[in-house]
């Protein structure tokens, strides 16, 4: 009881330190849980979700290619893929084990701008006559083509989604700056032209979308011609180019459609299998497999990897720096105690239980800091991830136990340095200021025992001068009396 007694009432009247120390213990704590469940989160995005993956394949025109399909050239057209070049791509499937090949077919063309109807401009515009038109007509087959939509992936504002099997023929989706320069609502109907012929065709809105996806570059504002900003992309049920008869079995120029085939896979395993048998087919020059789904994926983990990359740093440098600063606190709380080692070993107490009240001193404030930083970590590494990591929340798992023990270990190593402080204290100290201590004492003691007993033969030389004195005295009486 003497020990814990007299280890509170230090930590209370140094109050300010304890607090510091409660404080650096807690932050240290719950720094490196929140670093660790970041970790976690990050290992597990990039490993078991990232396998689990549902990625869409496409066979697309490289960078260098795609720079030759000049939008205001119709020989372009030439370099497309064909649908059946896509089914010899498809047999590959089989190969990899796909018994069921699933697939999303998109198709685009060029429409032309016609009466009030008017497309955003481009920066360098040509005549419909070069272009094929103002605006390109998307169709795609299923809501998957979103996924492998060339432009990004976009959702409604307005309106509704797309009935890919509807019978109407007229509805579309706009984009919300489309519809703003138009005037148009949903429900509202306006006209586009065939690319090759006077043909007009009515349309209806059926809802009004918004990108959700970064544009590409070269492909908003930035756009060259009009029909290359995303913005102007009209996206069509199915039957719209069907009961248009947009689509022939002989195309020519620009109503040659540009095929987009996104083949479904499951997992990345499957995927990785499928791009090297694409390979082993022989790809058209120029041209590439990608996952749009993939990239779409990893680029949704970038705030989740930059804010990893962060947390690794930081969590070396709450190891270190609060290991650091409180071992400084730890040493101001164990300077200029010898007077107190020295006074509790005078009075009986050993310097075991003077190492025991040092090291309580260490755990009093710490302990309480571990407990209540470790439990706020562990409660706000979710939310707390999710507010830094673009959503991504970052659960604490059982990797987070971990720094908790790295966190005690450093209090449980202050606590032994503060242990042995006393144990490896000189013998005991007192009148330090007189410079000596006990051995001091001890020749002060010594000084005074020589000073008594030189003033004790001084007393008895006097006495016997003083006898001495008195017998001369009275020898002297008795002569004159005699002669008397």
């Amino acid at each position: 009881m003497f020990v814990l007694t007299n280890a509170w009432s230090t930590v209370i009247r140094h109050k300010w330190r304890s607090i510091m120390m409660l404080l650096v213990a807690g932050v240290m704590i719950f720094g490196v849980v929140f670093a660790t469940a970041v970790s976690s989160a990050s290992d597990k995005a990039h490993g078991e979700t990232y396998q689990v993956q549902s990625p869409i394949a496409v066979i697309r025109p490289n960078a260098a290619t795609e720079k030759t399909l000049k939008g205001d050239d119709v020989s372009s057209v030439k370099k497309y893929m064909t649908f059946d070049q896509y089914g010899t791509y498809a047999m590959s499937l089989q190969q990899i084990g796909v018994q069921q090949p699933q697939f999303s077919i998109g198709i685009s063309l060029p429409m032309r701008q016609t009466g009030a109807t008017k497309a955003i401009a481009g920066k360098s515009d040509e005549s419909s006559k070069k272009t094929g038109g103002e605006t390109t007509l998307y169709s795609y087959y299923d809501k998957d083509g979103i996924d492998i939509n060339p432009w990004g992936a976009y959702k409604i504002a307005q309106g509704k989604s797309l009935d890919y099997q509807g019978k109407d023929g007229k509805n579309v989706l706009v984009s919300e700056a489309f519809a703003r320069k138009n005037n148009l609502k949903v429900g509202s109907t306006f006209k586009l032209g065939n690319p090759m012929t006077t043909d007009t065709y009515q349309l209806k809105v059926r809802g009004i979308y918004t990108y959700t996806d970064p544009a590409p570059a070269g492909h908003s504002n930035d756009a060259k011609l009009a029909k290359e900003n995303r913005n102007n992309a009209i996206y069509a049920e199915p039957m719209v180019l069907t009961k248009n008869k947009l689509l022939s079995d002989s195309p020519q120029g620009w109503l040659n459609p540009r095929f987009d085939v996104g083949f479904k896979l499951q997992g990345t395993d499957q995927y990785n299998a499928f791009v090297q048998a694409a390979k082993a087919m022989k790809l058209p020059k120029g041209y590439e497999v990608s996952s749009p789904t993939l990239e779409r994926y990893n680029a949704s983990l970038k705030p989740l990897d930059s804010l990893n990359s962060v947390m690794t740093k930081v969590r070396i440098g709450l190891y270190a720096g609060g290991g650091v600063i409180l071992l400084l606190l730890l040493g101001l709380a164990l300077r200029r105690r010898s007077d107190e080692i020295s006074m509790d070993m005078i009075i009986g107490v050993t310097r075991s239980r003077v190492g025991w009240q040092f090291s309580l001193e260490t755990l009093i404030p710490t302990i309480p800091g571990l407990l209540i930083g470790g439990i706020a970590g562990a409660l706000s590494a979710r939310p707390l991830g999710k507010a830094l990591a673009g959503g991504i929340a970052t659960p604490v798992v059982s990797a987070c136990w971990m720094p908790m023990w790295y966190s005690i270990a450093i209090v449980v190593a202050l606590a032994v340095i503060a242990f042995f402080r006393p144990l490896f204290a000189g013998i005991p100290r007192l009148f330090d200021e007189r410079g000596g201590g006990l051995e001091a004492a001890q020749s002060l003691f010594a000084d005074v025992s020589e000073q008594k007993a030189t003033n004790t033969n001084d007393d008895d030389n006097a006495d016997a001068t003083d006898n001495g004195k008195a017998t001369d005295n009275n020898a002297s009486e008795d002569d004159t009396e005699a002669q008397a």
